[in-house]
């Protein structure tokens, strides 16, 4: 059989799930159905994996759709428990206080917090925070499931740069050194993505009236996230810099405020109840995150203690260190908090499973599909021939390899762990750098999981809209398709620069 015929039946569950979701307007849950039937179909034959191994690459997948499927579940049931409890409609308005339109409202959810959050929990937990919060606020479903998937714009540094540290070890490059490449190249998005969210959620015009709040945004993005990759810890790049970008948006536009305060706002002030309530669950779940990642002795009891360990698959689920453990945690001091009774505390676990069942197949469905492809070669094949066709202009490539594995996997972990080492070994071969292979890799991957089957399926079921999956991916896929250019060219254009 001819190599393209290979290349193109290796395609093909991944070209299913892009017409199904976003042509035929299918639901996600279906569509991974579809995607895993074909996946295996495929693997059987042309590529001659056998029935058990099928098998154990399937299980794998669903293992590790488990890790997500933890998150989700206990995300979901936190939203609702925000919700019965009043909270989320006092953060909406303490949100509308803080932004005063709805582009400013986006730039603090989405291009600041939405990092921050991302950075300290990981799993697209960030989209499962803000897509309620701009419900409540009163975007409507298309764009509040486009700009929560915004949120996923600095998956480098996700659930404290895990997918970097991957990438490091396999690439073989320092993890500090991979850390500073990966923030050049990530300077431009920031700037892109601060736009887009403006245009999403105000219109073309928001850029010129917002174009102060973009610059404050991209400026705090841009410089923290390289000096503290550069200079202090790649791990904590992400989070410092999505803090630091909030809490200076914040401080302008208080600024603003003062110097041109309006009797209206001095009313609604009074009218607002007090913010300190509503945040305790959220601190429970930052600073839970934070104390067994940066404490020797608590990270050691929560690395071991309730550990699900499954050796002939390589598979371990810590359940104490998971971010679902932290959301646990989370839901129960919120329910507390709020005094929820016994009925009102069914009705969220009812809610919940409802949203969380299309969600949880879906997310597992793909991700066994990507587990069935990279395990029978149909991954390989595609990095391949890709490789093949271009040759010594593989670099520009590369980054579409690195693409292919965030968009199949949802993740930068599985993304990195599945084609790092392919591209260090065409690093090798054409005598090249490694590192701009690796960051090519690393940032690539990153930013195509928002546009992943898994994380829309994940933002539909969180805004109650599952099926419209397919509206999601028309809007989401050309930013996720432009952001992949701008890393080309930033590939290309710092190479040459680097060479000269």
């Amino acid at each position: 059989m001819g190599d393209a015929i290979r290349w193109l039946l290796a395609a093909l569950p991944l070209l299913w799930a892009l017409a199904a979701i976003g042509w035929r307007k299918m639901s996600a849950m279906n569509a991974a159905l579809g995607c895993y039937a074909l996946a295996v179909g495929f693997a059987l034959f042309p590529f001659h994996a056998s029935a058990g191994e099928i098998m154990h690459f399937t299980m794998y997948g669903v293992l590790l759709a488990l890790i997500v499927v933890y998150v989700l579940v206990f995300g979901l049931l936190l939203h609702h428990v925000l919700e019965a409890g009043g909270a989320i409609r006092t953060l909406s308005a303490w949100l509308s206080y803080f932004g005063r339109t709805k582009s400013q409202q986006a730039l603090l959810v989405s291009a600041a917090l939405g990092p921050f959050l991302e950075a300290v929990s990981g799993f697209g937990l960030a989209v499962v925070i803000t897509a309620p919060l701009y419900t409540a606020l009163g975007f409507p479903a298309r764009k509040a499931m486009t700009l929560a998937l915004l949120t996923q714009s600095a998956v480098p540094w996700g659930a404290l740069a895990i997918g970097t540290v991957i990438n490091a070890e396999l690439s073989g490059v320092p993890l500090r050194e991979l850390g500073e490449y990966s923030a050049w190249l990530h300077i431009p998005l920031y700037l892109f993505y601060a736009c887009a969210v403006v245009v999403i959620s105000g219109g073309w015009r928001s850029i010129r009236t917002h174009l102060g709040d973009i610059v404050i945004v991209f400026v705090s993005l841009a410089l923290v996230t390289w000096a503290v990759s550069a200079y202090v810890s790649v791990e904590l790049a992400g989070a410092a810099a999505g803090g630091t970008a909030a809490l200076v948006l914040i401080g302008y536009w208080q600024c603003q405020a003062y110097f041109g305060r309006r009797k209206e706002e001095a009313e609604e002030r009074e009218e607002r109840q007090p913010l300190g309530k509503v945040l305790w669950p959220y601190l429970v779940l930052i600073g839970y995150i934070f104390i067994t990642h940066f404490f020797p002795e608590v990270r050691h009891i929560a690395t071991t203690v309730g550990v699900w360990h499954w050796p002939a698959y390589g598979f371990r689920l810590e359940l104490l260190y998971s971010p679902g453990f932290a959301l646990c945690l989370a839901v129960i001091v919120a329910f507390g908090l709020y005094r929820l009774r016994l009925n009102e505390g069914v009705a969220c676990i009812r809610k919940t499973l409802k949203q969380a069942f299309p969600a949880a197949v879906a997310t597992t469905g793909f991700i066994a599909m990507s587990s069935v492809m990279d395990g029978s070669g149909m991954m390989g094949v595609l990095a391949t021939q890709a490789a093949a066709w271009t040759e010594s202009a593989f670099l520009a490539v590369s980054p579409l390899v690195g693409a292919l594995g965030g968009w199949t996997s949802g993740s930068n972990s599985a993304a990195n762990a599945m084609f790092s080492p392919f591209q260090r070994a065409m690093a090798d071969q054409l005598h090249e750098p490694v590192i701009w292979y690796a960051a090519a890799q690393n940032v690539a991957a990153s930013n195509m999981t928002m546009a992943s089957p898994a994380r829309i399926a994940l933002v539909a079921s969180t805004v109650g809209r599952p099926g419209e999956e397919g509206e999601a991916m028309r809007l989401v896929g050309p930013i996720a398709g432009a952001a992949l250019v701008i890393i080309v060219l930033g590939v290309l254009i710092g190479r040459a620069t680097v060479g000269m």
